[in-house]
C-alpha cells in the first residue's frame, strides 16, 4: 500500500485533499440525490392526485353516456384511466406510508370519505395483465432514480370505481453529464489549490535542506533569512542560531590550538639552546630530533586545527590542471608519480584546501606504497579522483582508524617514513567539508586504492 503512496509531501497533501474532498462531495451529491428524490416523489404524487381529482369531479358532473368518451379523452401515456365495478386497487395492511399520504390527500381535496379512495405506490411499477400500459410505463421508467409509480382507485357517486395508473415524474440521474463536469472541475480546482498551498508549505522545507547541506561545508555561509509565517522565523532564528554556536566552536577550538601551539613553541626553542650544551654529540642529537619531532606535531596539529577549508572561499577551478599541477611537480622533485587525466574538468571547490589534500593522498601512496598513479573521471553528479600505489595495502578493519588523527599502523607507518597521522584525517575533513566521501580498498593484484568522490 506504501508504495502506491506519492513519495512526495507535494504529492501526498495532493491526494489526501483530492480524496477527502471528493469523497465528502460524493456524500454530499448523495443526500442531495435522496433529499431531491423525495422532494419530487411528494410533487409528483401531489400532481397526480389533483389531476385524479380534477378527472373524478368530471366523471361525477358528466352524464353516465359520456363516461366512455371522457376515457379516451383523460387516458394518456402518462396516466392511464379506466372505469370498473370493483376498485382494482386495494390498500395493504400497512407499510406503504407513502400510498396512505395520498390517500388522505385525494380524500380531502375530493370532499369524500377515504374508505372511498385507495392508494398504492410502488418501488416499480407491476406489470400487470389487466393493463397493457403498464409495461409501456415501466420501460419508460428504466434509468429514473426515482422509480415510483402510483395506483388509485376513487369511487363515484353511483358506485363505479376510477382506476387510474401514473409513473412518477422524470428526474435527472445522478451521474448527469452537469455532476461529473461539476466533480471534473472541483477535482482540477483542489489539484491546482492544493499544488499551490502545499508548495507554499514545502518551500521552506527545500529551503532548510539546502542550508543544512551548506553548513555541513562551511560553517561561515551565510545564514537563513528569517522571513515567511511565524513558525518558519522561528525554525530559522533557531538554524541561526545553531550556525553561530557551531561557528563559534570551531574558531574557539582553532584560537585555544594556537595560543597552545604559541606558548609549546617557546620551551621547545629554549631545549634547543639548552641541548648545544650537551657534550654527547649522539645525546644532541637525539635530543634535538625530538624537539623537531615535537616542533612538527605542533605546526601539523594546527594547521589541522585551523582546516583553511572553512575560511576559503568557493571558486570554479579546472579540477584536472590542478591535479595535474601536483603531480608534475612531484614528478620533478623525482617522485614515482603518473597520472591519467581529462583535459578539463571544471569543479567549484576550494583550491588550497583541495591542493592540500590531493597533496597528502599523493605522498601517502609514494611513502608507503612506493609509487602513485592518479586518474580522474567526470561522473555522473561527481568528479571521481583515484589514486593507487603497489605497497602492502592496509588491514580492512583499520580502513576507519587511518582517518583518526595521529594514528598509524605499526610496522608500515611510523616517524621514521615521515608524517604524525594527520595526513588521512585532513584530506578526509576537506573532502567532507565539500560534501565528497573519501573510500579506501586494498586491490586484488596488490597495494592500496583511495577513491574520492566530490559532487559537482
Amino acid at each position: 500500500m506504501k508504495r502506491l503512496l506519492p513519495r512526495t509531501l507535494l504529492g501526498q497533501t495532493i491526494l489526501l485533499l483530492l480524496v477527502g474532498l471528493i469523497g465528502s462531495h460524493l456524500v454530499s451529491m448523495l443526500m442531495y440525490a435522496d433529499d431531491r428524490v423525495a422532494v419530487l416523489a411528494q410533487a409528483s404524487n401531489r400532481h397526480v392526485a389533483e389531476r385524479v381529482a380534477e378527472i373524478t369531479r368530471l366523471f361525477n358532473e358528466a352524464p353516465p353516456d359520456w363516461r366512455l368518451r371522457l376515457l379516451k379523452a383523460t387516458d394518456s401515456p402518462s396516466l392511464a384511466v379506466t372505469l370498473s365495478s370493483l376498485p382494482e386497487v386495494q390498500m395493504p395492511s400497512g407499510g406503504d406510508w407513502m400510498g396512505e399520504a395520498v390517500q388522505r390527500l385525494m380524500a380531502h381535496t375530493l370532499g369524500v370519505s377515504p374508505n372511498q379512495v385507495a392508494v398504492r405506490v410502488f418501488d416499480r411499477p407491476p406489470a400487470t395483465p389487466d393493463s397493457g400500459r403498464w409495461m409501456q410505463m415501466s420501460q419508460m421508467m428504466e434509468g429514473w432514480p426515482i422509480g415510483q409509480s402510483l395506483r388509485a382507485s376513487v369511487q363515484l357517486g353511483d358506485g363505479a370505481w376510477l382506476n387510474f395508473a401514473a409513473a412518477a415524474l422524470p428526474s435527472e440521474p445522478l451521474w448527469s453529464s452537469r455532476a461529473l463536469l461539476s466533480m471534473v472541475l472541483m477535482a482540477l480546482g483542489v489539484v491546482v489549490l492544493s499544488a499551490l498551498a502545499a508548495r507554499r508549505l514545502i518551500r521552506p522545507l527545500e529551503t532548510f535542506a539546502e542550508a543544512a547541506d551548506r553548513l555541513g561545508k562551511d560553517v561561515t555561509t551565510e545564514p537563513l533569512p528569517e522571513t515567511g509565517p511565524l513558525e518558519i522565523q522561528q525554525v530559522a532564528a533557531a538554524f541561526n542560531r545553531m550556525q553561530e554556536r557551531l561557528r563559534r566552536l570551531v574558531e574557539n577550538r582553532t584560537r585555544l590550538l594556537a595560543a597552545i601551539s604559541h606558548d609549546l613553541r617557546t620551551p621547545i626553542t629554549l631545549l634547543k639552546l639548552r641541548a648545544d650544551f650537551v657534550d654527547d654529540d649522539d645525546e644532541r642529537a637525539k635530543t634535538v630530533a625530538t624537539l623537531d619531532e615535537m616542533e612538527a606535531m605542533i605546526a601539523s596539529t594546527l594547521a589541522f586545527a585551523r582546516d583553511d577549508a572553512e575560511t576559503e572561499h568557493r571558486t570554479l577551478v579546472d579540477f584536472a590542471a590542478l591535479v595535474a599541477s601536483i603531480c608534475d611537480d612531484m614528478a620533478d622533485a623525482g617522485q614515482p608519480v603518473s597520472y591519467e587525466l581529462p583535459d578539463k574538468l571544471p569543479f567549484a571547490g576550494r583550491p588550497g584546501a583541495l591542493k592540500r589534500a590531493i597533496v597528502n593522498l599523493v605522498e601517502n601512496a609514494i611513502r608507503y606504497g612506493d609509487v602513485a598513479r592518479v586518474s580522474l573521471t567526470d561522473q555522473k553528479g561527481a568528479v571521481e579522483l583515484l589514486i593507487e600505489d603497489d605497497g602492502p595495502g592496509i588491514p580492512e578493519d583499520q580502513f576507519a582508524n587511518v582517518f583518526q588523527p595521529f594514528y598509524r599502523i605499526e610496522g608500515s607507518r611510523n616517524r621514521d617514513t615521515g608524517g604524525v597521522g594527520l595526513g588521512m584525517a585532513t584530506a578526509q575533513a576537506v573532502v567532507h567539508a565539500h560534501g565528497g566521501e573519501i573510500h579506501l580498498s586494498n586491490r586484488p593484484e596488490g597495494g592500496l586504492s583511495v577513491r574520492v568522490e566530490l559532487p559537482h
